[in-house]
């Protein structure tokens, strides 16, 4: 299956005409269609209300064989998570209506067993992560913009 940018219905532009809700990448598939156990890559949730942040981010790690989604609201991918818990989510700390930190932890809710990493660029996200570590909650955070060898290192754990 060709990878491609699977887009939040809900925060996707009047003219933009979105992609049903799935995960896709570049992966070898068993004969029921499903991703065999063997070649299945990480799901990774991508969540920035940037969308080209989003969209590019998606585009990396779709070219280096994950399964990838971009929603550009907490809200969305939280939704989500309650129909397929995906294996990582990347999300950006400062968004509006509902930040990264409160999108995450809706998220861990539901699938505790996600791995969490936070980006952010604004110096807004101490105040927010500072309330989450007060209430037992740390995360790892990348400083945005975030390179694409220094994610990819982070997400294969080397």
């Amino acid at each position: 299956m060709i990878g491609t940018i699977v887009r939040d219905p809900s925060a996707a532009p009047s003219s933009f005409t979105p992609l049903q809700p799935s995960f896709h990448a570049k992966s070898e598939e068993s004969r029921s269609g499903e991703p065999s156990d063997k070649v299945r890559s990480r799901r990774i949730l991508v969540i920035d209300d940037e969308v080209s942040i989003a969209d590019s981010l998606v585009e990396i790690l779709l070219s280096h064989g994950f399964e990838a989604q971009a929603f550009y609201a907490g809200e969305g991918a939280v939704d989500f998570a309650r129909k397929q818990c995906p294996d990582i989510v990347l999300s950006d700390v400062v968004m509006p209506k509902l930040n990264g930190v409160d999108t995450v932890l809706a998220i861990r809710e539901i699938c505790p067993a996600t791995r969490i990493l936070l980006f952010s660029g604004q110096a807004g996200t101490a105040n927010i992560l500072q309330r989450a570590r007060a209430d037992g909650h740390d995360f790892e955070v990348l400083p945005k913009p975030l390179h694409p060898d220094a994610l990819l290192k982070k997400l294969s754990g080397r």
